[in-house]
């Protein structure tokens, strides 16, 4: 039975129409319900072929992501062993390197024996003493000839300020700006 074709109506019979319905007439609505019957039961059988094919086409497409999921798992796994080992032998490389880079005690002896280069490395030694020592002069006669408000908060700074204010505030220097000004001025000396 297809979709498609409609169901038989569904056919009852009560106790009475047995009693009163002719044989014939009995037959055909007993044929009626066998035919309902029949089509409920391919309904049914289709519909479980369908969910059972449903369920076998999910069960193949559900084992196929399952394989290419461990398929995928192991080549992560792959590549993960395989940083891990790029990564040790990175490590080890670095170690080595790192040893063969410091010099051991006994060639630092031998150096330090060699006569020439022992004098050769004092020689640097006070070298770059003086030099530092040059620096910190040069540094600290920077710092006195340096004058700025970078330290307002100093006592001779606020002293000087406050000087400076009241010199510029006394009438003494306005008349002394007004003299300079007559003295130099070329149209008032005319």
């Amino acid at each position: 039975m297809t979709n498609e074709e409609p169901l038989p109506k569904k056919v009852r019979l009560s106790e009475a129409d047995f009693k009163v319905l002719p044989r014939d007439e009995l037959i055909l609505r007993w044929k009626q319900y066998e035919a309902y019957v029949q089509a409920l039961e391919g309904k049914y059988t289709d519909l479980n072929s369908n969910d059972v094919t449903g369920l076998r086409e999910s069960e193949e497409k559900l084992k196929q992501q399952q394989q290419e999921s461990a398929r995928r798992e192991n080549i992560l796994v792959m590549r993960l062993a395989t940083k891990e080992q790029e990564m040790q032998e990175c490590t080890n490389q670095i170690q080595y390197l790192k040893q063969v880079q410091q010099p051991s005690v006994a060639q630092l002896r031998s150096t330090m024996v060699d006569p020439a280069i022992n004098l050769f490395f004092l020689k640097m030694k006070g070298e770059l003493e003086q030099t530092k020592d040059k620096l910190e002069q040069a540094q600290n006669e920077l710092s006195a000839w340096k004058f700025t408000q970078d330290f307002p908060d100093s006592p001779t700074t606020r002293m000087l300020w406050w000087d400076s204010q009241v010199l510029v505030s006394t009438p003494r220097l306005r008349r002394f700006e007004a003299k300079a000004t007559f003295l130099y001025c070329p149209a008032c000396n005319a």
